[in-house]
């Protein structure tokens, strides 16, 4: 069973570009942040969080469990509430500030993204390229 279990994730993370985060020019060092996030998946992204690094790093098992109060405790409000992330398209992500943060995408079928450790830095512009070898078997 450990041994299919890795299979499926070497499988599902070959499949294609992993995400990556560019940085649009310098930060300033001051004013907020600009994160955008763009789906360059096959997949219609349904649900999107975004969780401290630092809170992620320091959570147990239970809060990456699919529906689990300690999830939702962690994860916080799905910040596409009003839409889907089309594929192709784009949307603005709110950062409360500088600092590490950890983006969890959630596809329409299911599978997870879950993109660690992205500094943004004040006054920074950044894209967050969702690529088709992040994606996993939801758990």
């Amino acid at each position: 069973m450990i041994l299919l279990s890795a299979f499926l994730l070497l499988g599902a993370c070959a499949s294609g570009p992993s995400s990556r985060l560019k940085t649009l020019g310098t930060p300033s060092g001051s004013g907020p942040i600009q994160l955008e996030v763009k789906n360059g998946t096959s997949a219609i992204v349904n649900n999107l969080f975004l969780a401290k690094s630092a809170d992620v790093d320091r959570a147990g098992r239970e809060a990456f469990h699919d529906d689990s109060p300690e999830q939702a405790a962690l994860w916080g409000r799905d910040l596409l509430v009003k839409s889907a992330l089309e594929v192709g398209g784009s949307v603005r992500v709110p950062v409360p500030g500088p600092g590490r943060f950890d983006v969890r995408a959630v596809a329409r079928d299911g599978r997870e993204q879950h993109v660690g450790s992205l500094g943004l830095r004040a006054g920074g512009r950044y894209v967050l390229e969702l690529g088709e070898g992040g994606w996993r078997p939801a758990q």
